[in-house]
């Protein structure tokens, strides 16, 4: 399994920090694949909603965030309303709690959060803002794999993620403020104090990011999601941290 998740690492590693570097259509290109692929799964998981629904719903936020920014990042979300209302209307079959719940999802959950990649500014800030709300979560995740595995002893929430021990956590929240916290001290010029707080709600938002997902999974009793990326599942259960974490990031930087 490790094996897996490290090959599948290194393949989507440089395509997210190659569009990173090469700016914001790059990202927003990446970000509709990412949306794509989690409608796919959602409406497979959620039937019977159709894809194409499901993908309208996430990717209306993000559409409209490039004209509008914050404003049209919540007319998206309002959008995805009307939106659903069109394929209720047409299609019968889909009025159904599972349908509302998949585009309620796609919308919130999906498109509102990956939307705010795009708000960053165009700048030396922006592009260490989105690295730390991207590979953040990676960090994390490997803070807390390896301290769980060597020290985890008491399960953290064991009826939500059978594996994830109190230690894990822990280590990912440590390793996470080790390493983001310098970097937005030097980088990004923060108070020491901003640094660390940065550095902290990124792996907690990356925890509760994966938590949530993991909710998710145990009401609809399924394992993944998907199964697109080998070692790590679904798309979504490849970006579940991320969620939580861009939208953490971006008002971070704007209010604290």
């Amino acid at each position: 399994m490790l094996r897996w998740r490290a090959a599948t690492a290194l393949v989507l590693a440089p395509i997210a920090l190659a569009s990173i570097a090469l700016g914001k259509w790059a990202i927003l290109a990446v970000l509709l694949v990412v949306t794509a692929g989690a409608a796919y799964e959602l409406s497979r998981a959620l039937e019977p909603l159709p894809f194409v629904a499901a993908l309208g719903a996430g990717a209306l936020p993000l559409l409209l965030s490039i004209p509008y920014h914050q404003t049209g990042i919540l007319l998206g979300a309002l959008a995805s309303l009307p939106w659903a209302l069109l394929w209720f209307v047409a299609k019968p079959e889909t009025r159904t709690l599972r349908a509302v719940l998949a585009v309620l999802l796609m919308s919130l959950w999906v498109g509102v959060p990956l939307a705010h990649l795009g708000l960053f500014p165009r700048s030396h800030y922006g592009v260490v803002l989105i690295l730390i709300a991207v590979v953040g979560p990676w960090i994390s995740d490997s803070g807390a794999y390896f301290a769980g595995r060597f020290f985890g002893r008491n399960l953290l929430f064991p009826s939500l993620s059978p594996n994830k021990t109190v230690e894990g956590g822990l280590g990912g929240l440590l390793l996470t403020i080790l390493v983001v916290a310098p970097v937005s001290y030097q980088l990004l010029d923060f108070t020491l104090a901003k640094a660390l707080i940065i550095g902290a709600a990124v792996s907690i938002c990356s925890q509760c990011g994966d938590l949530f997902e993991s909710s998710l999974k145990r009401i609809l009793d399924v394992k993944d999601l998907g199964n697109f990326l080998p070692g790590h599942g679904g798309v979504l259960d490849r970006v579940d941290s991320l969620l939580f974490t861009a939208p953490a990031v971006y008002y971070i930087f704007l209010l604290v």
